[in-house]
Formats: structure tokens, sequence, C-alpha cells
């Protein structure tokens, strides 16, 4: 087990020591871009008045851009209003309202003006807080959702700025690139993008990481205090660096966000220099949350750091996704944070999401024509078959190698491998299947490979060798029911919150549940069927509750048992496998 501690400055502080108008020169050629944001602060509301500024380039035409959909929230252009451009420039609207046509003189600064506004009603919730949220009291952006901006390839060499020094002076601030008001960014424009901007109430907390920047970012009352947020993120961050081998974070964002419920689901996602967590507003920090960040942490080098995502990002999810999902786990249980019967639990749960999957056979050309048509469709898979893959082969790399290599060594490659072709080509490689495959092939004979690829391409059972957990655990097959709701999910997730497709041989048709009764509340952990389901139902005389365990049909799941005998006499010589 191994802990560490960084110096958290644990006083609030607020961003921007002077406040004067940012002074960046005109767009002098495509690639360079300017932002400023004016605040319209009322008693109920917030706008943010946002220019833009670019060049026109040589034709004098440009296709304007603005936001579309991301992560299956959609219409996000509707956040952006008054949209309009100086004197001497002509709008032109297209068929697509997320499109516009910019025409002006060749070779000149364009200027773009709109007010940024919240497009959505309703409480912030995993629905809706990938749109612009703006308050009078805060704002938390994603560039995705709030960036209007010329239409550019993802790889397109850039330099923006951002003039952030119209906000209220009392006002902190911190966003992708810095905690300052005037701010620029340097890089490819797909980076620019994915960024986040929040300010307002959010409690600013800057520590050191081997001399790099850590800005946590807080707002909203929590269970638990700031410095023990600070810390237990902080640590998880470092452990992180720690093992990639990989400090090259000059400045790291995370911030925290309460959603308008008590409890429920919440939402961590990784973005450029950052990541963001949305936790319900009495959460505590559980292991389910730790679970969260570390897998959020983990994406800033896979993906961000093994390479480019492909267009079609379904093909590699199950690794960008999958993968991810096996080491959030692992990270905390290598940090002493996770004890190792726990891990053990984890990885038999991650096997029976997989085992018990309707879906588990479904081939990868199906996922992705399924999922780009519909991204609801398959909800999981792509994560709980990447994770029992980088089990599998977890445990087959140190079998072939005698524990001379692991999984570690070949994400170590993949990663080493993109920082060496974007040091001679200034781009990175895109992630693919193919790409995959050949460095796997570096750690695992051809037999292995192909049993890979087959996984891959086809899933099915993948069965785990029996020493898989180490020397401690003893593999064996179990009969678990599969998780079976009982009615049509579209009665929770879709008004008028009404009972359908009720299946007469469910569980919950034996407690009491019929089709066509109102639901009020409920209680359902997806895909668990030893967690009871809580329904609340409105009836002529008041409320009614249903409780009943959601199972369906038996099957046999593989799972491992720990001897805690073994392991309370000499737990370093049982985990000692997942240590390194």
């Amino acid at each position: 087990m191994r802990h560490f501690k960084i110096a958290i400055i644990l006083s609030c502080m607020l961003s921007g020591a002077a406040f004067a108008q940012c002074n960046f020169a005109p767009p002098a050629s495509a690639g360079v871009l300017n932002y400023s944001f004016e605040p319209d602060i009322f008693a109920d509301k917030l706008a943010l008045r946002v220019t833009l500024e670019f060049n026109s380039g040589r034709s004098g035409k440009t296709s304007l851009i603005l936001p579309s959909e991301w992560a299956g929230q959609k219409e996000a252009y509707k956040s952006v209003t008054e949209l309009a451009a100086s004197p001497g420039t002509n709008l032109k609207a297209t068929k697509d309202p997320t499109k516009r046509e910019v025409r002006s003189r060749p070779n000149v600064p364009v200027r773009i003006s709109y007010v940024l506004v919240k497009q959505w009603s309703g409480p912030l919730d995993t629905k809706t807080r990938f749109y612009a949220d703006l308050s009078p009291s805060y704002f938390h952006l994603i560039g995705i959702t709030s960036l209007v901006h010329p239409k550019l390839s993802g790889f397109t060499p850039v330099e923006v700025h951002f003039d952030w020094s119209k906000l209220p002076k009392d006002w902190s601030l911190a966003t992708s690139f810095a905690d300052e008001r005037c701010q620029s960014f340097q890089g490819n424009w797909y980076d620019a993008l994915n960024s986040l901007f929040v300010g307002g109430d959010y409690r600013i907390y800057r520590g050191v990481i081997a001399g790099n920047a850590l800005i946590l970012a807080i707002r909203g009352t929590w269970s638990f205090s700031d410095q023990e947020w600070t810390n237990r993120i902080s640590g998880i961050v470092e452990f992180q660096r720690t093992f990639w081998h990989d400090n090259n974070f000059p400045y790291f964002l995370i911030t925290l966000t309460p959603l308008d419920f008590d409890h429920g689901s919440s939402g961590g996602t990784a973005l450029t220099n950052a990541f963001m967590e949305h936790l319900p507003r009495l959460d505590t920090m559980s292991q389910a949350i730790l679970n969260q960040i570390s897998h959020e942490e983990f994406h800033s080098w896979n993906p961000y750091r093994i390479g480019q995502m492909p267009d079609t990002e379904e093909a590699v999810n199950w690794f960008s996704e999958g993968f991810t999902r096996y080491y959030e786990a692992l990270m905390l249980c290598r940090t002493g944070w996770l004890a190792f019967p726990n891990y053990v639990d984890t990885f038999n749960l991650n096997l029976r999401n997989y085992a018990l999957n309707d879906a588990k056979n479904v081939p990868l050309k199906e996922f992705v024509r399924s999922r780009r048509a519909d991204k609801s469709r398959f909800s999981g898979l792509e994560y709980q078959r990447g994770d029992v893959i980088a089990a599998w082969l977890d445990v087959t790399i140190r079998a072939q190698s005698h524990g001379r290599s692991t999984l570690d060594d070949l994400m170590f490659f993949l990663a080493r491998q993109n920082a060496e072709h974007k040091r001679k080509h200034g781009k990175p490689l895109f992630i693919s299947n193919k790409r995959f495959f050949k460095a796997a092939g570096k750690y695992v004979g051809s037999t292995s490979l192909t049993q890979l690829r087959r996984y891959v391409e086809y899933g099915g059972e993948i069965d785990m060798p029996r020493n898989a957990l180490g020397p401690c655990a003893e593999s064996r097959l179990e009969s678990i029911s599969r998780f079976e709701l009982g009615f049509d999910r579209s009665s929770v997730d879709a008004e008028p919150h009404k009972v359908v497709g009720l299946k007469q041989d469910s569980e919950a048709y034996k407690a009491g549940l019929r089709d066509g009764q109102q639901l009020i509340g409920w209680s359902i952990n997806n895909d668990d069927s030893t967690k009871q389901v809580r329904l609340t139902i409105k009836t002529d005389s008041g409320r009614q509750v249903i409780t009943y365990y959601p199972q369906g049909k038996k099957v046999p799941v593989q799972q491992f048992v720990l001897d805690l005998s073994a392991y309370n006499a000499k737990p370093e010589m049982c985990a000692a496998t997942f240590w390194r």
C-alpha cells in the first residue's frame, strides 16, 4: 500500500489579481481566435455576452459552427441567442440550425457576437449537466456546448485567447487553461474546444504536484469538508501520475458541482487539462464516487495521451472506456484506498455484469451500427466487455511473460508510441483496433492474440484463468439471477411515468405492480439483481410503496472466492500480484 500527500493551499482565493481589460491583438490568421465574455446578471438569471473574433481568410467566406449535440444532450445551439455580425460582415442562415455562412472582405478580422443563455428548465441533473449552466451566482460551461466558432479540423493548430476581465471582481474563475482573467491557449483545435470554464461562487484551492499546479474548484455544501475532498482527490491524481511516470501537466483543474437532488446518479467527465464532477447534494465520498474519480483521472492518459479517438469512436470504446473501468478499482487498490477483499468483490461484480448482459454476444460491427443510430442501444456493453477483456489480457500477459510484464507495460507502450509520433509529426496517432492488436502482439503469443481479436470483435463468453486473482482466490461457477426489472424501462425514463410492458411472470408483478399505475418515485440499481427495487406509486388513497428483487432467469457465472484466513495471515502475499 502507498499513501501520498501533496501541498494544498486550503484557503479560498479569488481568481485574478488584476481586473484590467485584456489586450489581445486582432486575429491576423485563420488559426487565431479571440473570445471575450461579459455577464448580464439579473435577480433570477445570468446571461453571457460573448464576442468572437477570427480572420476571414483569403476567400472571405467562413462556415460558422454553433453547438449541437454532445454526450446525448441535443440541440445545444438553443443556448445561443442574438447571434449577429459586425458591420461589413454578412451572416446567412442555412438549413442546418447549427451552421451559418459568414461573408466579409478577405483577410480581415471578423467579429461575431451572441448571448449565451440557459436553454433548459427544471433541475440540474445527468440529463442537463453538459449544457451551459448559467445562474446569478455561478456559471459552468463546456466549450463544445457553449462556444460558437469557425469550422476547423480537430488537428488544426490554433492560438485561442479568452478575456474574462468583465466578470464581477468578487467572482472566482477557473478554466481548462488558467485561473486568471486573461487566458491564452496554443495547441490543436480539438483540445481548445474540449474545455471547461467555471466561475462565480466556486471556492478555489491551489495545490502543487511535483511543481505543477493542481486547481480544485468547489461549490455547494457537502457532507464532507473541502479539505477532505481536496486531500483525497489530489492523492488519486498524484498516484496515477506516478503510475504513468508522467507529471507533464503544468496545470490541471478539477471541479465539484452539486446536482439538484439529494441522492441518485452522479457524473464525471474528463476534458482538456481538467475533469468535472457532479454529485447529488447529500452524497458522501463513497467507494463508488472514488471509483468515478479514479476513472476520470485515468482518462487523462486513456485515451488522451494514448492517441486521438476516431470519428467512429464506438469501435474503440471497449478500450477507451472498458480498460479505464478495469483500472479505476485497480488504481485505488494499489493506493490502499480499496482493500483487496473489496477489490475481489468489485472484480466479481464486473464479471457478473458482463456475463448477465443479454447483449454480450453482439458483434462489434453490430454494436457500432446500432449505437450510431441510437446512443441508448446496448448501454454499458462497451464498459463491461472492455473491463473483462482487460482483466483477461492482464492475466494472460503475466502468465506468458512469467511475471516480467503486465497489462501496465502495454499501456505504457501505447502512450510512448503516441508521444513519439507527436514529437516527429506534430499530431497524435489515432486509436484503432488494428494499432492495439499490433501492440498487444508484443506481449502475448499468436494463439492468445487470435483469442483477443475474437473477444473484441464478437464478445461472448470470456473465461478467466483460475489464478486470475492470485494464490488466495479460488474460481468457481455460481448460479446468479439475471437482472429483470419486470416492466418497460421507458416507464421511468419518460413522461408520464406510467407503468407499461409489465411481465406477468416477473417479481415486479408478484409484488403488486400493475400496468397503468402512476410512478411518482423510484430507486433502481441497474444491472444488479441483488439490490432491491423500490417504487412509489400514486393511488386513490395516497401513496403505495412496492419493493422487490429484480431477479429473472438464473445462469452460471464465474466468480472468485477469497480465502480470508489466508489473506488475514499474509495480506501482502495474497495481493502481491496487483501491487505492480
